[in-house]
């Protein structure tokens, strides 16, 4: 009663200021449900082996000073990085108190983790085509912005909603709360912000890029009519257990159970490796395609699919270097490397030629944006340090 109490205090005081709640006290698993998210029956452990050198002695070079991992560490607050090399962990750090076996929460991460499990439903043809209308499968999409809005337009961001990143993000979090916490007589479930009238048409779906994570939820909403089954028991049947990976996760979901799918997936530092590996590998792990090449390179390329955004606005991309594609973060230059990212700090940043995957876990909570190209830079190096 007491933590129902301080809430909705916080809802009120919040109502008229979006942004007035510090980050850092913003941890929506302390007021709203999780489902577990099972692991396989026989998991699969990461093995260990040491680099050529010690990953503790990479100095890298950005905006023209030097610096040491540690330093990199501390001014990113990062609490917890993983590195694999070949499929190999040479390197794994926690910061206390988080350990190996932490669940960190991915804020937008998770939407990288959609977009395979779009991936795998085309794959077996529970969605004909990603060029396919989202309202075709759930009509309640048909009536607001999302009408006749494609998978892939709202996977590449470009749906066309008129949605407030910032602001309006933070008012679903709050309304799903208030209708969690007073049974539905206050705020919304997750279904009905999705399929709100106030989600009008602001541009032509498909011409121009615009962040928001309302897309997320509608794309979900699709994928649950198309697989016929809630979204994380089709995340644990299709990529978690296949996966193979030791650590159950958790995904956050509102008073109807539903599932948070634009954040709010909770998971250890090495299953977030070995998703990253999985894509490194152009979809198979463990000897199975789990996801189909194509749709990785499709999603995580220029290349793959020419109409990927380039150099998308995004807080700290002032070297242009990140780009957007179908609900990843393709990476400027000759790499073809591609970055998983969640706001504060948390990215997968994969490398597929140099078969080396780099996991951060921050709680980088005072400027936006901070360290997102730094985290390239240094990545960059490091996979370069390993060869």
């Amino acid at each position: 009663m007491k933590r129902m109490l301080l809430l909705l205090g916080v809802i009120a005081a919040c109502q008229a200021q979006a942004q007035s709640l510090p980050p850092a006290l913003f941890l929506p698993e302390l007021v709203l449900p999780r489902e577990t998210v099972d692991m396989a029956t026989f998991p699969v452990s990461m093995p260990t082996a040491s680099p050529k050198a010690p990953i503790s002695a990479l100095r890298y070079t950005y905006e023209g000073v030097s610096k040491s991992l540690s330093q990199y560490q501390s001014e990113a607050k990062v609490r917890a990085m993983l590195v694999l090399k070949d499929g190999k962990i040479v390197y794994e750090y926690n910061n206390f108190p988080y350990t190996k076996t932490s669940l960190h929460q991915s804020w937008s991460m998770a939407k990288q983790v959609l977009s395979a499990m779009v991936g795998i439903a085309i794959g077996e043809g529970a969605i004909r085509s990603v060029n396919d209308r989202m309202d075709a499968y759930e009509p309640a999409l048909a009536v607001n912005g999302f009408a006749g809005v494609t998978f892939k337009q709202a996977l590449q961001m470009s749906s066309g909603v008129a949605y407030s990143e910032e602001a309006d993000r933070f008012k679903l979090f709050m309304d799903t709360i208030a209708d969690y916490y007073t049974l539905g007589s206050s705020g919304y479930t997750l279904r009905e912000k999705t399929t709100d009238t106030v989600l009008a048409p602001a541009f032509a779906p498909g011409s121009k890029y615009q962040y928001a994570s309302i897309n997320s939820q509608a794309i979900s909403m699709a994928l649950e009519k198309a697989v016929g089954m809630p979204y994380q028991r089709y995340l644990e049947l299709k990529l978690w257990k296949p996966m193979r990976t030791p650590d159950r996760a958790k995904v956050l979901v509102d008073r109807s159970h539903e599932a948070f799918t634009f954040c709010c997936l909770y998971a250890t530092t090495r299953s977030y490796a070995m998703f990253g590996l999985l894509y490194a590998q152009e979809g198979r792990l463990h000897g199975r395609q789990i996801v189909s090449s194509d749709w990785v390179r499709q999603s995580t390329t220029f290349a793959g699919d020419p109409t990927n955004w380039h150099a998308v606005p995004v807080n700290g991309n002032k070297l242009g270097l990140y780009g957007f594609g179908y609900h990843w973060w393709p990476l400027e230059g000759e790499r073809q490397d591609f970055s998983a990212l969640g706001v504060f700090g948390q990215a997968i940043h994969v490398l597929p030629k140099q078969n080396t995957v780099i996991v951060r876990i921050s709680g980088d909570f005072d400027t936006p944006g901070a360290h997102i190209e730094e985290n390239v830079v240094m990545g960059r190096a490091l996979a370069d340090y390993l060869d």
